[in-house]
């Protein structure tokens, strides 16, 4: 197969789109990750080795909230934002054509045409039912293969694998 059509959206709804943030965030990105996490994990151990002082308990007990604040609040607050939020057009439907001259995303109902190149993608990742193509920290483009055939979804990482530069592209799937 080398020609791939199918109706999607342009971007990830709800659930998946929380996953898919989440992930490239804290997981794909463990920086953020780990300077926020990192004054919990001393603020515990400096406690449980025995520096205690109010001043010192008050400073561990906000490196220990902080991290909780970021996870449960801030980040859930900032998605939900950004779903009320969003241009229309990447919940709209949209006809993806994936070939081997690169990617057409046809959102009709709002006249929107976006051609994707195959030499722009440094990074590729499978992870929750999408194929994310990355260009460094940014996302160019996702393929939703909730929304394919059986045979799409077998003929896509061949797709992907032939067209993408496997010298500058790292394939993670």
């Amino acid at each position: 197969m080398d020609m791939i059509k199918y109706e999607t959206s342009l971007k990830a709804k709800g659930d998946d789109y929380r996953k898919i943030v989440f992930w490239n965030r804290f997981i794909r990105n463990p920086i953020e990750t780990i300077l926020t996490l990192l004054p919990a994990v001393i603020s515990i151990c400096l406690l449980v080795a025995g520096f205690q002082t109010y001043f010192l308990l008050i400073i561990y007990a906000v490196c220990v909230a902080y991290p909780l604040f970021i996870f449960l609040y801030q980040f859930r607050s900032s998605v939900n934002y950004h779903l009320k939020h969003r241009d229309p057009a990447e919940e709209a439907k949209c006809i993806m054509t994936i070939t081997k001259s690169g990617i057409l995303a046809d959102i009709p109902e709002h006249d929107i045409l976006n051609n994707y190149d195959w030499n722009d993608c440094t990074t590729v990742y499978y992870k929750f039912g999408y194929y994310m193509l990355f260009n460094e920290s940014k996302m160019i483009v996702m393929f939703n293969t909730n929304d394919m055939t059986e045979e799409e979804k077998k003929a896509l990482p061949k797709i992907i694998m032939d067209n993408v530069d496997r010298n500058k592209c790292a394939i993670k799937f």
